[in-house]
């Protein structure tokens, strides 16, 4: 029992603490809260975010390049000095880099590329000009792999088709020798035998060079190019600074300074 009541009795004292020093917190709890106002309304530039979603081009279901390295080269000098010449900017790549950020999504070959600026135009005319020059620099080698694997396939459909043909010249002499009166029945056997097996030679021919190309044309399937899935927009409203977040952060703040001066002034006064 007087363990409780020593507690009812700390607690009153506690509370009326509160209650006297009300005045210093009310007031150390306003000048926090008006400061972060004014800072976050009038000293704070508003900052702008811009994001694209783009997919790296693929071949045989492979992305032609890293994703995670993709991550830091559409960061790097060798894109960011391209996009400084064509946009005419007068900022560095040193100033530009902390204002990207890039992210794959959930293990895909898609990566979403954002950029901040103080400007929604710039910060949309930025993010596009960064993704444009980053797939102009790494398509050369998907190109020159589809290439390869169009002239091959271009190559075995001359042959399929010149294979077609021969097939089709064997058929008609077979057909020829078998009216023709000038030859016995022995040389036109022996001559259509000879045919039949140059036919079933070229139709084997004829087959594997079909089942190459046809083989082709499926792997073309999986060849995948750069592709915008997300284009960027114009932001309608900036993402920083979160005036209402950092005026109650800061109300909280003051807050408990006030309540911390408030018990500091009593037991010094108490001290005394």
């Amino acid at each position: 029992m007087p363990e409780i009541q020593e507690e009812e009795i700390d607690l009153r004292e506690y509370i009326n603490v509160l209650l006297k020093r009300k005045g210093i917190i009310i007031l150390i709890f306003l000048i926090a809260a008006i400061t972060a106002a004014i800072i976050s309304y009038f000293a704070l530039s508003p900052i702008y975010q811009s994001s694209t979603v783009f997919s790296v081009a693929q071949v045989d279901r492979q992305p032609v390049i890293n994703i995670t390295e993709a991550l830091e080269i559409i960061k790097s000098n060798v894109v960011l000095d391209e996009v400084i010449n064509q946009m005419s900017l007068e900022e560095t790549t040193e100033q530009l880099k902390p204002q990207i950020t890039t992210e794959s999504l959930g293990g895909t070959n898609f990566i979403k590329v954002s950029v901040e600026h103080d400007t929604p135009e710039k910060a949309k005319s930025l993010v596009e000009n960064i993704i444009e020059v980053f797939i102009k620099q790494n398509q050369v080698e998907y190109q020159e792999q589809v290439k390869l694997i169009e002239d091959r396939l271009k190559v075995l459909e001359e042959q399929v088709a010149e294979f077609e043909k021969n097939i089709q010249e064997i058929e008609k002499a077979k057909k020829k020798i078998a009216v023709t009166e000038e030859l016995s029945e022995g040389e036109r056997q022996f001559q259509t035998s000879l045919l039949l097996s140059s036919s079933v030679t070229e139709r084997e021919l004829y087959n594997t060079l079909t089942d190459q190309a046809n083989s082709l044309k499926t792997s073309l399937k999986d060849y995948k190019d750069f592709k915008i899935i997300n284009y960027a927009q114009l932001p309608a409203s900036p993402i920083k600074p979160n005036k209402k977040l950092n005026i109650l952060i800061a109300g909280v703040l003051g807050l408990f300074v006030g309540i911390f001066v408030a018990f500091f002034l009593e037991f010094w006064q108490k001290g005394k």
